[in-house]
């Protein structure tokens, strides 16, 4: 029979689930309205942000209710303390996911342009790199949470490209020009997005591993075997 604490510890982690599910739902059909003018979906993607609002202060109540009554140490402790990280960049992924619709309208009508500076590819890359985010923290597999950063680096590069080339050729072509500033912002969100993922990759590391890492040293370091740099509570001021 589960103790409180147990119980307690359960509810938090299927609340982190429902929230990683129904942002994903959020990307896919963000990125459909995007690339097909399915604006059908908004509706829903304005529900699920909603929700995902909601799950948000319902996951920092718990939270803060474990901490109150259950004075949790060690592995249990960084579970919790990822979580309130995890629910805070969840939803700032969600209200992304509903500002990429709000630009979509115009956009959505140039997918020659879309095709041009390759965003299919790259939203599909966005979808593989949460799918992938949700099997390592379903699992608790660091070594996946390494690899989903690794390529957030890349599709970061990739999101500044494609930001320069379109500023580049927006008094070059007309047909850039209807849609640049759109554009532009969706590429800003996607890159942050990214960026979010990326701290969430670094939140299941902690929980598994123990160990909080530095985004610029963090390839160098698990590809030659360095040590991960750490924090222990007396840094230097």
């Amino acid at each position: 029979m589960q103790t409180y604490f147990e119980s307690e510890l359960a509810k938090l982690r299927k609340r982190i689930t429902k929230m990683l599910n129904l942002v994903s739902g959020q990307l896919d059909r963000s990125f459909q309205v995007l690339l097909n003018g399915d604006t059908e979906m908004i509706a829903q993607i304005k529900k699920d942000e909603n929700k995902v609002d909601k799950l948000d202060i319902k996951i920092d109540k718990l939270c803060q209710r474990i901490f109150a009554l259950a004075q949790p140490v060690a592995g249990d402790l960084r579970f919790i303390m990822a979580s309130l990280r995890i629910g805070n960049e969840m939803e700032r992924i969600s209200d992304m996911a509903y500002e990429i619709t709000r630009r979509s309208e115009t956009v959505s009508l140039y997918p020659e342009i879309l095709g041009q500076y390759e965003i299919p590819g790259l939203l599909d890359q966005i979808r593989k790199l949460f799918v992938q985010l949700q099997e390592s923290f379903m699992n608790g597999n660091s070594s996946l949470a390494y690899d989903i950063i690794a390529r957030c680096k890349i599709r970061e590069e990739d999101c500044k490209t494609i930001f320069n080339e379109i500023v580049a050729q927006m008094t070059k072509k007309s047909n850039v020009i209807i849609i640049a500033t759109d554009l532009i912002l969706i590429i800003r969100n996607l890159e942050r997005i990214i960026g979010h993922i990326e701290n969430i990759a670094e939140s299941i590391i902690f929980i598994v591993d123990a160990k909080i890492v530095r985004h610029s040293r963090l390839s160098e370091g698990k590809n030659k075997g360095e040590k991960d740099e750490t924090t222990d509570g007396d840094d230097e001021a």
